[in-house]
């Protein structure tokens, strides 16, 4: 009976049996070996850390620091793969920002390039570009004026009575310094160098004579000298010869002679001339002081080939822009 008693004591006192239970289980811990214990306690640290970890998640923080996402959350799963696409984005950028530099500077070069071969194709078989130098062709051209001409002209058509013309005076020698008209040798008549080595000399003046043209200056009378400016003269007298102009016996009206021409015979010669096939007879309008046809020896004629443009256009100085006729 005592023993039926006990075991119903027992049954009946639940707290009791569990505190039997964890005494014996405690008991039962404290006399495992240590290496059994060391199991038991990293199993049990484990499962606190998944409880950590579930917590975590459920407060909507992953693992590491709280609150940070991880690449999966972010929406791109291989961040590696995202800054190498960074960098090759960069990388091309660069790329195309240096292959834009050479793209503009190869657009330049080929800007400049263009202009200098236009400029050179005008320059050398549209138009010329001249300067003059002194006062020959006063009051038309002054000196120090620059005059664009058409090369054109005279390639495709023909030179006119009354053209103010660039074209080819002569040579000067670069081994002797001397300045020639063009002779049939083709050579600096002084020293023997060939007029291919040599600078050319352009003049600018009016054509006068066309072939076949029969060319006289006469004498006609005389003016006070007060008439005269261009250049420096006297008279005892007061008076000077002048002279006239005629082509195959007719007079000529030189209204673009800014004063009376000068004809004494000496400095101031007489002509009587027939102008050649093919060539020119070129005189100033300033004709008391210029060098021209009347002056240049025992072949006073251009040749065709050297009628080089025909002058339209005063250019420089603006003040005295305008067209020439």
């Amino acid at each position: 009976m005592a023993k039926d008693e006990e075991e119903r004591e027992e049954l009946g006192n639940p707290e009791r049996s569990g505190s039997d239970s964890e005494e014996r289980g405690d008991a039962g811990s404290a006399s495992a070996p240590p290496l059994l214990r060391e199991l038991k306690s990293r199993r049990s640290s484990g499962a606190s850390g998944e409880d950590a970890e579930k917590e975590g998640s459920e407060d909507g923080e992953g693992p590491g620091e709280a609150g940070e996402q991880s690449p999966e959350e972010k929406g791109d799963p291989f961040p590696e793969k995202k800054e190498k696409r960074r960098k090759g984005s960069r990388r091309r950028r660069e790329e195309e920002t240096e292959g834009g530099f050479f793209a503009e500077l190869f657009e330049w070069v080929k800007i400049l390039l263009i202009a200098g071969v236009a400029a050179f194709l005008l320059n050398n078989f549209v138009i010329a570009n001249s300067t003059i130098p002194t006062g020959s062709m006063e009051n038309t051209i002054m000196a120090g004026s620059r005059v664009f001409g058409s090369r054109l002209s005279y390639h495709f058509g023909e030179v006119k009575r009354g053209d103010v013309a660039i074209f080819v005076y002569g040579y000067q020698c670069r081994n002797c310094g001397n300045r020639y008209r063009e002779t049939d040798e083709g050579k600096c008549p002084l020293c023997g160098q060939e007029d291919s080595k040599n600078q050319v000399i352009y003049y600018v003046k009016r054509v006068i004579g066309l072939p076949g043209d029969h060319i006289q200056i006469k004498r006609s009378g005389e003016v006070d000298v007060s008439k005269i400016h261009k250049i420096n003269v006297s008279s005892s007298s007061g008076k000077l010869p002048v002279g006239k102009l005629y082509i195959n016996g007719v007079e000529q009206e030189e209204n673009y002679l800014p004063e009376p021409m000068l004809c004494d015979g000496n400095q101031f010669p007489e002509v009587d001339v027939t102008v050649p096939e093919d060539c020119y007879y070129m005189l100033g309008d300033n004709r008391n002081n210029s060098a021209d046809a009347r002056y240049w020896g025992e072949y006073p004629f251009v040749k065709k080939e050297k009628m080089l443009a025909k002058v339209y256009l005063r250019y420089w100085p603006l003040s005295d822009f305008g067209i020439i006729h």
